[in-house]
């Protein structure tokens, strides 16, 4: 058994949806042999886009429905998600969170939901209050993306009202402003596809936004989390907030964790699909990314999932992550000893349950719920279309080689994949009503 604490062996008790145990030489109605196997608290993964055409920069549906996404969540070892509610300018918050809710009635794992303050007017951050009473404490502000960034007055308003209603800021952190001018003065010059969204996202646009967003939340009081974190300097700047004093914690993804910018620089569609922000960066980043993972300087992996199907010969950006991250950061991060197996199931598993606010979720506890993953160390797999189970029709870790991957996979105390299998039914996940 594998904790964010500790290594041992011991036997975990269920009865009906919960943890009933942990100690030696328990017995039950029905057993599973863990022998050889870890026994880890079932992953959560707060950071995916299922079945959603409002999300930018294109309006294209993201390939996975709630239905097949959580499958491949499951079978990746995954027993909770937390989506997006998006709600549009001029619309008010509450309608849009209900109407998302009827988007993950195929949900298989639990589900929780973030909302998008897309509006900067004062009337729409006033309602903040009611989304928190519906179970939905956690907001994100973006300060990229036309149609989704809203000025810096409104972030630090937003985060004053969440501060109050005791809720999570979320953010997208990078300098629009830059950016935009850096593109198009590439495109001047005929630099433009993914080989050269990096140079067009330096590491200091990313830096400044991560610096400027954990002053607004140390002043309006209010606990941050930047998504995806993807160099150094970002790493460094949340680092640096904390020895400040600031409530703040940082995301990485598995691939700003694993894969090398060269892949974006073949043009095709998979290198299309790659082109996310903030960019896949070169290894010097991918270090600092993992070394701020062994330290504690980034507390989190999520993985972004969010595929969209190709059209004839364009791919719009999106990574198929939900399935493969408990299994990539195994591989790359506890075989090549960059970190240990504790702190993979924090990252993976325990962490993700406090700074979402699920407290029955990402431990192995007596009381609470029996999410539990049987993950094979010796497993060996290749990541493809065809081993996985994304509807989309690639693989953004195609050809990847694992060495360790989850087996068995039981959503509070109902085995609902087994040897690799879904044997779970339709429509089984619950919504997550969340609080701090």
């Amino acid at each position: 058994m594998i904790t964010s604490e500790q290594v041992l062996a011991a036997d975990v008790a269920v009865v009906g949806e919960r943890i009933a145990a942990v100690g030696r030489g328990l017995t039950g109605a029905r057993v599973l042999d863990a022998t050889g196997l870890y026994v880890l608290p079932g992953a959560i993964d707060g950071h995916v886009h299922f079945d959603d055409p409002t999300f930018p920069p294109f309006a294209i549906a993201t390939a996975d429905t709630f239905a097949t996404g959580t499958v491949a969540a499951a079978c990746g070892g995954v027993t909770s998600v937390v989506d997006f509610a998006q709600p549009g300018v001029g619309q008010p918050l509450v309608g849009e969170l209900e109407r998302r809710r009827t988007d993950a009635d195929g949900a298989v794992v639990d589900y929780g939901l973030h909302l998008n303050i897309r509006d900067p007017d004062p009337e729409r951050i006033d309602e903040i209050g009611g989304i928190v009473e519906r179970g939905v404490p956690s907001f994100k502000l973006y300060m990229s993306y036309d149609g989704y960034r809203i000025p810096d007055r409104a972030i630090f308003r937003a985060m004053r009202e969440i501060a109050r209603q005791g809720g999570l800021a979320i953010v997208h952190a990078e300098n629009d402003d830059v950016i935009d001018e850096l593109t198009a003065r590439l495109a001047t010059e005929g630099k433009t596809g993914p080989e050269w969204l990096a140079t067009a996202c330096p590491p200091e646009a990313e830096a400044e936004a991560v610096r400027r967003a954990a002053m607004f939340a140390h002043v309006a009081g209010a606990r941050l989390l930047v998504f995806h974190l993807s160099c150094a300097e970002a790493v460094d700047e949340v680092a640096a907030a904390r020895r400040r004093g600031v409530s703040i914690a940082g995301e990485a993804t598995p691939h700003g964790l694993v894969i090398d910018q060269a892949e974006l620089r073949s043009g095709d569609l998979r290198a299309q699909s790659l082109a996310v922000r903030p960019p896949i960066r070169e290894e010097p980043h991918r270090r600092a990314l993992w070394r701020g993972l062994a330290s504690g300087d980034v507390d989190i992996v999520s993985s972004d999932h969010c595929p969209r199907l190709p059209m004839e010969d364009v791919h719009p950006a999106g990574v198929s992550g939900v399935e493969v991250r408990l299994g990539l950061v195994h591989t790359f991060g506890v075989r090549r000893g960059l970190i240990d197996l504790r702190r993979w199931v924090d990252a993976c598993c325990t962490r993700p349950a406090t700074i979402f606010g699920l407290a029955a979720k990402g431990r192995l506890s007596p009381g609470c719920d029996a999410d539990v993953v049987l993950f094979d160390p010796e497993r060996r797999i290749t990541l493809s279309p065809e081993t996985l189970h994304s509807a989309i029709p690639f693989s953004s870790y195609q050809g990847i080689d694992l060495h360790g991957w989850p087996v068995t996979t039981i959503s509070r105390g109902e085995v609902i994949v087994e040897d690799g299998a879904f044997v779970g039914e339709a429509g089984r996940g619950r919504f997550l009503e969340r609080t701090y």
